[in-house]
């Protein structure tokens, strides 16, 4: 009978009542939404580089070393001897290790010069391997892998011919005109700063700001160590076991020959993120308003109600309902009204996930799963239920201490 009776309740205010429903929904919504993006933006953002036990560059802090050498972002304090890189490359403890030179760009893009054994090595997400959409890895000095943001944006093609240009800057003024690359692999979306990046051979950051011309040689024909011994602005290592990673972090920040810095890049991630969580929480408050503020306007709806409600409440006190039965009643519409705003709510994020998540991984590259945590559902559903609960309470009091004289009197 109560059930019934919020019901037809509800259907005879059904406009308010919808209009309640649509606030709700729409704070709901928020909620899950900045939560769920949240969670995802922040596991991609650690999962940007995986499989690497180390990082390694010239004497900075931890957060520089990572956003220069993983984000592109920033330069480094100095550049590593070939003769330190070789050195540590040799350690007992290293099971792989791939050299990284920056420096120059290409219409604002980075150029990093490295090695194949980036493409084999680098991995990200959930140690996955970086692949390739089209083509392969560069086997000649003037060649050039590009990421595919670049690819696409640029909208660049295998077989194309490229010129780099010095410094990082989105504008140079100096061109490296005498050295044209040819784009012979493009790799597949990663979700990472790796898509906003141009490869090159490792010999060719030299061969770039050299003035004589120098012919396109097969890489195993000028192999690095001989006639190329490039700068480094930082490497990558993978240890041989798991167990000795400090050791080896502390072998390399005691290297005597010169001053290093080496990171274990969860770790930084990690740091990093703490620096930019202010942004995080600031849309966590502001969802939570949202919510506080359509459960307000719920109560303001419902006792605004009351005084059109009054002979309704007052045929229910004649006929003996008690206190709790008013209270229940108005307790019952708040509640039906919250979880049927919520379950509204819930359901245009499923559909906006679903909808919008081919949008944000073709333009932004963000990789956004469509299926919400339940568990983080249900505890805003809970959060909401009780606090409209407790809310209805002044409406019903009111209801009750006032429906039968003035109800009584009309």
């Amino acid at each position: 009978m109560l059930f019934k009776l919020v019901l037809a309740s509800l259907w005879s205010r059904r406009v308010m009542a919808m209009l309640t429903c649509t606030s709700i929904a729409i704070s709901i919504f928020v909620l899950i939404g900045v939560e769920h993006l949240r969670l995802e933006v922040k596991n991609n953002f650690e999962r940007t580089v995986s499989g690497v036990d180390l990082i390694v560059g010239s004497r900075t802090s931890g957060v520089n070393l990572l956003l220069f050498s993983v984000f592109k972002i920033g330069n480094p304090s100095n550049n590593i001897q070939w003769k330190t890189y070789i050195d540590i490359k040799n350690k007992n403890q290293v099971a792989w290790s791939v050299p990284l030179s920056m420096g120059d760009s290409h219409q604002g893009f980075s150029v990093i010069g490295t090695t194949d054994d980036y493409f084999e090595y680098f991995k990200f997400g959930n140690k996955q391997p970086i692949t390739f959409a089209q083509g392969e890895p560069f086997k000649r000095l003037y060649e050039v892998v590009l990421g595919a943001d670049i690819a696409k944006k640029l909208a660049y093609h295998l077989n194309q011919s490229l010129v780099m240009s010095h410094g990082t800057g989105q504008v140079s003024f100096t061109h490296h005109d005498d050295h044209p690359f040819k784009v012979v692999g493009i790799l597949a979306p990663t979700g990472t700063p790796a898509d906003q990046s141009l490869y090159i051979p490792l010999q060719s950051i030299d061969i770039l700001h050299q003035k004589q011309p120098i012919h396109d040689e097969w890489l195993t024909e000028v192999p690095l160590g001989e006639a190329f011994q490039p700068e480094l602005s930082a490497f990558l290592l993978g240890s041989k076991s798991k167990i000795g990673v400090l050791r080896l972090q502390r072998d390399i920040n005691q290297f005597k020959q010169e001053p290093l810095s080496a990171i274990l890049p969860a770790l930084a991630l990690r740091e990093l993120w703490k620096i930019v969580g202010a942004v995080e929480i600031s849309l966590r408050i502001i969802s939570w308003l949202i919510l506080a503020t359509a459960l307000i306007c719920m109560t303001t709806m419902l006792l605004a109600s009351m005084k059109e409600r009054e002979r309704e409440l007052a045929v229910l006190r004649a006929l003996g309902a008690k206190a709790h039965i008013i209270m229940l009643l108005i307790g019952a519409e708040a509640l039906m009204l919250t979880l049927f705003g919520s379950f509204a709510g819930y359901l245009l994020v499923t559909v906006g996930l679903l909808l919008g998540q081919p949008i944000l991984e073709q333009h932004f590259a963000l990789y956004i799963s469509p299926m919400v945590d339940l568990a983080a559902v249900g505890r805003f559903f809970v959060i909401a239920a009780v606090a409209a609960v407790l809310l209805s309470f002044i409406p019903a009091v009111l209801a009750y201490k006032n429906s039968l004289l003035s109800g009584l009197k009309q």
